[in-house]
């Protein structure tokens, strides 16, 4: 992260001080972890960061003041779900709602989790004056990709989230070090695995690594830039060859 991510952190906290519920845009997995990070190590116990339902992967930072308890309740006064339904036609993917959105010249800091239903339409969070815009604006959004549609308020039902889908993998590995674990997962050999860590190519839990000798545990989310994503489910015990079995769940 660059200088002005941290400052725009630091702004938030000074906000706070003053007596207000300072809140960021909405961050990918990479910049909320890092966010986190960055105020664990200040001794910072008034943060949350919630994207508008407990699953969400695009979160906002809140630094509540000192006289009130950070709480999800307070932050969905600042987040706003839109229901974007389209004709039931044609079928919409998180792209085809993306490159709308962005086509009407919002950033994608005003813009948190796109949860697609039945490929008809999506769930989209938004900070809430976008989402006042584009209740008040009926034609602002009339298009998503060739079909129709029309934005409305949407009320979260009980237990609101996005369905993941994920491929087993079930791998064998000479240790747990990240490059020969990488190796494994994006099917290179050990020499390319380590150069993508050495290169910044590698993610795991949401913050880069350089270290091709860090031991993967399970639970570790390791993200692979132009493969994929992977959660390692489990670690097994060794085969007659002393190779380590490992279970792997990509994202799809």
């Amino acid at each position: 992260m660059d200088e002005l991510f941290y400052a725009r952190i630091d702004d938030l906290r000074a906000r706070a001080d003053r007596g207000e519920i300072a809140v960021s845009g909405f961050m990918n997995e990479s910049e909320s972890a890092e966010a986190e990070r960055y105020l664990r190590s200040y001794g910072e116990k008034r943060m949350l960061l919630y994207g508008g339902y407990p699953a969400a992967e695009r979160r906002r930072l809140f630094i509540f003041p000192d006289w009130q308890e950070p709480s999800s309740e307070a932050a969905d006064e600042f987040i706003v779900p839109l229901l974007i339904s389209g004709s039931g036609y044609v079928k919409l993917d998180h792209r085809a709602f993306l490159g709308s959105l962005i086509a009407l010249g919002l950033t994608r800091s005003v813009i948190g989790d796109i949860v697609v239903d039945n490929g008809s339409g999506a769930v989209v969070f938004f900070e809430e004056k976008i989402a006042r815009y584009l209740l008040s604006s009926p034609d602002a959004l009339s298009r998503v990709g060739r079909d129709k549609v029309k934005v409305a308020r949407y009320k979260l039902p009980y237990g609101f989230g996005r369905e993941q889908s994920f491929v087993g993998i079930n791998e064998t590995v000479s240790s747990l070090r990240l490059d020969c674990v990488v190796s494994a997962l994006v099917s290179v050999s050990r020499e390319k695995a380590k150069a993508m860590v050495t290169e910044g190519l590698v993610q795991v839990d949401h913050a880069e690594t350089r270290s091709p000798d860090l031991t993967v545990s399970e639970g570790c989310v390791i993200s692979v830039r132009g493969s994929g994503k992977y959660k390692i489910d489990s670690i097994g015990g060794r085969t007659k060859k002393d190779r380590i079995r490992l279970l792997a769940l990509k994202y799809i």
